[in-house]
């Protein structure tokens, strides 16, 4: 597979780089097409949560993808790129033991948020056409709105000031890596296992919540269609879609 060249358009203000993304699609913008925003008035967060971002401090962007090479079945493949290729970039400047990815591709410090990933797909028959990658990182940020929970920036995290053009530049170059690893099966192991071994709160019972209450689990895989699957002190295995089980944090 041939190694994806960007081109990156910077605005000083957009309603939503996703939103921008996918229009440039539409008028056939080639893959790599990369929409970048000083703000974003509209930014969103999955499943229609708003994301939050101090204007000029963080990076909030869009990156154009034609992923015709991938099922419908195998669309998490995205995920996994988006959210190891953040991982890759910001465990440059912390340690690595410290960011891991809490399902199905926030990003985490610790126990704090420091980015979040929204993907958008569209299919032609059983294959993907394009995808339209999201991704917020808090960069800069030193304070946050009240209502949102747990959030940190690598500012904060590292006490560095980062330059936001660089700074995308360098991460431009760890998602290139990343998305080369689909195009052979081998490839795609190494980051389904790196996926993996990233997981927040891996390997250890944790509290969670679904809609029946709270409850002790641990990780025990997420399935390559992207469900999370909990195993609970009993040996019992449940599995979860997004949005259907909440961490107690």
């Amino acid at each position: 597979m041939k190694r994806i060249d960007f081109t990156v358009e910077w605005h000083n203000s957009v309603t939503s780089s996703n939103s921008i993304c996918a229009q440039r699609c539409e008028e056939g913008a080639a893959e790599g097409l990369v929409i970048a925003a000083m703000f974003q008035e509209m930014g969103r967060g999955q499943r229609g949560n708003s994301w939050e971002s101090e204007a000029g401090r963080n990076l909030t962007f869009s990156i154009l993808l034609r992923p015709g090479h991938l099922r419908v079945d195998e669309q998490f493949y995205l995920s996994k790129v988006a959210a190891a290729s953040v991982c890759d970039w910001v465990s440059a400047y912390v340690s690595g033991g410290d960011v891991t990815i809490k399902w199905p591709n926030d990003i985490y410090i610790g126990d704090s948020k420091v980015a979040g990933i929204l993907i958008e797909n569209s299919f032609s028959s059983a294959m993907l056409s394009t995808s339209v990658v999201g991704i917020g990182i808090n960069l800069n940020q030193q304070t946050f709105p009240d209502d949102i929970p747990n959030p940190t920036s690598l500012g904060l995290a590292t006490g560095m000031e980062f330059d936001l053009h660089s700074s995308l530049s360098e991460f431009l170059e760890c998602f290139a890596r990343r998305y080369e690893l689909l195009s052979d099966e081998q490839s795609r192991f190494q980051l389904d296992e790196y996926y993996l071994k990233k997981l927040y709160r891996r390997d250890l019972y944790h509290g969670y919540c679904d809609k029946n209450g709270n409850f002790k689990a641990k990780i025990a895989g997420v399935k390559p269609t992207g469900e999370l699957v909990l195993q609970l002190p009993t040996g019992e295995l449940r599995v979860y879609a997004f949005k259907e089980v909440m961490f107690l944090i």
